[in-house]
């Protein structure tokens, strides 16, 4: 079973993808199931990793939402691919992409107030606000 907005990623070779529609069914690449990638978020054993790959939720002056990763590095080998914005109700998604030597800032004047954010590292994975 699947569920609606759920990461999957390949362990042969890297695709990752999101479930847009829920189903019984279970993702499968490379002839192999995909493993389903589960937010990360231990303050208690890496709080390190997690302060460097959380995403952070703002206001800029003119009420827009940002969402940051600041502490993160984005070199070649090892960045923040995209960082998402998903409203509680998960009716609504806002996706932005990154590339090594980006900044990871996200701006949308989104007007559902009640939103989560999440990041994806090509390295450690998933982690959300």
């Amino acid at each position: 079973m699947t569920n609606k907005f759920e990461l999957y990623k390949c362990n042969i070779c890297g695709n990752v993808i999101e479930v847009l529609i829920s189903g019984d069914g279970h993702p499968v690449c490379c002839g192999e199931e995909m493993e389903k990638l589960e937010v990360k978020n231990d303050t208690l054993n890496s709080p390190d990793l997690t302060e460097k790959h959380s995403p952070k939720i703002t206001r800029d002056d003119e009420n827009n939402i940002v969402v940051t990763v600041e502490k993160h590095p984005m070199e070649e080998k090892h960045y923040i691919q995209f960082v998402q914005i998903i409203s509680d109700d998960n009716d609504e998604v806002i996706t932005k992409f990154f590339h090594p030597k980006e900044e990871v800032r996200m701006n949308t004047n989104i007007e559902n107030n009640d939103i989560k954010a999440r990041s994806y590292c090509n390295i450690h994975g998933v982690y959300m606000n």
